[in-house]
């Protein structure tokens, strides 16, 4: 309390208390809490005044009933060195705030920029009155209450909207944005994204996740822009691991995803992997999911498919796209078919468009143009004695597949089954010349092949359908007739 000696304040006892005691009468408070939220400064020119001045909230615990928020109003420094010193997580001292009482009137809410508060308090620091600094370390032991509230919500884990609920009103969503409670799973963590905004040429940082619950496997689309949350997102949320309680998280359509998304704003809340039997629950469902159900075709490893041989399920390509998204469509997001039909598209005399690269490190897609991952972490991790490209080249065939109901536009040959089928490597394959090619592409051009697949459907993590080619084996006219069901 290095402040308190240059106050006037130093000179009054300083009373603990707890949220729910807390009264406009008090002058002396001295509140221990945990900082669950804060909102990035607003620095402005005060009136009459050549000073920059600062505003910032601070959303604080200190018990599982209440969450109240605490507003700062200092100059430009002060709140500066508040907003990069207080860590979410953070147990603070809040050391004789003023205490302002909140009248709720008839048709005004709290505020929509802030969390909503269960108490009718706010508290203000300014710069004559009030300030905050961290807890004592050497005292941390004896507030381990105050740190579980982390993973203690302030509002009932079974007061959660289903994801699935949101799908189903898209006609509504269009129109407007709703808050609701969620409880989620991180299914896959996107690239962050950098870019600087056209009017002031800051910079501005967006993480895109997808989450998802037991109604909705396929998952929706989380949007975080806050610095707080994006560097605690990336340094602790772990893909099939991390459960999120999200509280008053905005939901919209997204024309781009063509789906409802989420996103956090400043008066959402976030609680890690909360006590409760419906996160046991999900964490169960989980349990069951491959994260290959969140990553794209570069992404995937061959072990991580279905056996070729456990694949005995015969569909035409009509019945395929009726799984997809006709009379047979259901809820599971992948599934599996033998198809017998003819190669009528295969364009091996295109090298270029047939082989992509990827990250040696993480797997992630590199375009054509560039030699390297974009993401830090790679780009540190080749930085120390590693000799050679930094990414390897794959194979990412499409082939066209046709029977007697339409044909197949989408199926892809994966790098190792395109490796097994052509008896080429990547290397290799560039090296054959144009006659050769030609002579590779006629030999699977116009015949038939017992082909085993599986089907991803569309998702927020994957806008495109995924079929991918198991096992391909050339079959004559003879057998095929004796299999093949004309509809």
């Amino acid at each position: 309390m290095s402040e308190l000696s240059n106050r006037t304040q130093s000179k009054l006892e300083l009373l603990p208390k707890k949220l729910s005691e807390l009264h406009p009468d008090i002058s002396n408070a001295l509140v221990i809490a945990l900082v669950v939220n804060k909102t990035e400064p607003n620095i402005f020119t005060a009136k009459n005044d050549t000073q920059y001045r600062g505003v910032m909230n601070f959303t604080i615990r200190d018990s599982e009933q209440h969450i109240i928020n605490c507003k700062v109003w200092d100059r430009q420094e002060k709140v500066l060195h508040y907003y990069e010193n207080v860590k979410l997580g953070d147990i603070v001292d809040i050391i004789c705030p003023k205490i302002t009482l909140y009248q709720e009137k008839k048709d005004v809410k709290q505020p929509s920029y802030q969390p909503l508060a269960t108490l009718p308090i706010t508290l203000i620091l300014t710069e004559g009155e009030g300030y905050l600094e961290k807890h004592s370390y050497h005292d941390l032991n004896s507030y381990s209450k105050i740190r579980q509230l982390w993973r203690l919500p302030h509002k009932p884990l079974h007061g959660v909207l289903n994801l699935a609920d949101i799908k189903t009103s898209n006609n509504n969503i269009k129109t407007q944005s709703f808050f609701f409670d969620f409880l989620v799973m991180v299914g896959s963590v996107k690239p962050l994204r950098e870019f600087k905004t056209p009017r002031d040429n800051k910079l501005k940082r967006c993480l895109e996740m997808v989450v998802f619950d037991k109604s909705s496997p396929g998952g929706v689309l989380l949007t975080i822009w806050q610095r707080d949350w994006i560097e605690r997102a990336l340094e602790f949320w772990k893909p099939l691991h991390t459960i999120l309680h999200l509280i008053d998280f905005k939901v919209s359509y997204s024309d781009f995803y063509k789906s409802c998304t989420l996103s956090l704003t400043r008066r959402s809340l976030i609680y890690e992997n909360p006590y409760g039997q419906e996160t046991q629950a999900l964490a169960q469902f989980a349990s069951t999911m491959s994260k290959t159900d969140f990553e794209a075709v570069n992404q995937i490893q061959i072990e991580t498919l279905p056996k070729p041989e456990d694949v005995c399920t015969i569909m035409t390509v009509k019945q395929i796209y009726d799984r997809i998204q006709g009379s047979l469509i259901d809820d599971k997001q992948q599934f599996t078919a033998v198809l017998y039909a003819m190669i009528t598209k295969f364009n091996l005399d295109l090298p270029n468009f047939l082989i992509n690269k990827r990250c040696k490190s993480c797997h992630r897609f590199i375009p054509k143009e560039k030699s390297a991952c974009d993401s830090e972490k790679c780009l540190l991790e080749f930085s120390f004695g590693h000799s050679g490209d930094n990414y390897e080249t794959f194979f990412n065939i499409n082939v066209r597949l046709s029977d007697h109901t339409g044909t197949l536009i989408e199926a892809a040959l994966t790098d190792s089954i395109a490796s097994r089928l052509l008896g080429l490597n990547t290397t290799e394959f560039l090296k054959l010349k144009d006659e050769q090619l030609d002579k590779l592409k006629w030999s699977f051009l116009m015949d038939y092949f017992e082909v085993k697949v599986v089907i991803r459907k569309p998702s927020i993590s994957r806008k495109k359908l995924m079929i991918l080619v198991l096992d391909m084996r050339a079959i004559e006219l003879d057998e095929l007739s004796k299999i093949i069901t004309v509809f």
